[in-house]
């Protein structure tokens, strides 16, 4: 390799160690996590955007229980009285269950995929 270009490489190699080693880059970081947050807090307040921040494991229960309710509440019309009211309660705790486990699958997915892009 001729002089210039390992003059150049070096130069480029100190540059990179200085900017590794360089203490403001964490606060830079910080600074820019408040920044975030803070316009994020002038935001005007959305019920969509609320309903997203919740974790899939609890928007997923509450769902199964609503429609649990729903078949709780229909149910003994069409079936016998005693049957009815057991099947919607058992159908009610079904779906909490499966929302439960559906979201807890939702939410470690977008772990892992969360630790594996960092």
């Amino acid at each position: 390799m001729p002089p210039e270009k390992d003059a150049e490489r070096y130069r480029r190699i100190r540059d990179k160690q200085i900017a590794a080693r360089d203490p403001m880059v964490k606060v830079r970081k910080l600074d820019r996590s408040v920044s975030q947050k803070q316009h994020r807090m002038r935001e005007a307040f959305s019920v969509g955007r609320m309903w997203t921040d919740i974790p899939k494991t609890a928007r997923y229960t509450i769902v199964g229980g609503l429609v649990g309710l729903v078949i709780l509440l229909v149910l003994p019309r069409f079936v016998p009285a005693p049957w009815g009211v057991v099947g919607g309660v058992g159908a009610m705790i079904f779906l909490i269950i499966l929302g439960l486990s559906l979201g807890n699958y939702e939410d470690s997915r977008d772990e892992v995929k969360h630790l594996v892009k960092h």
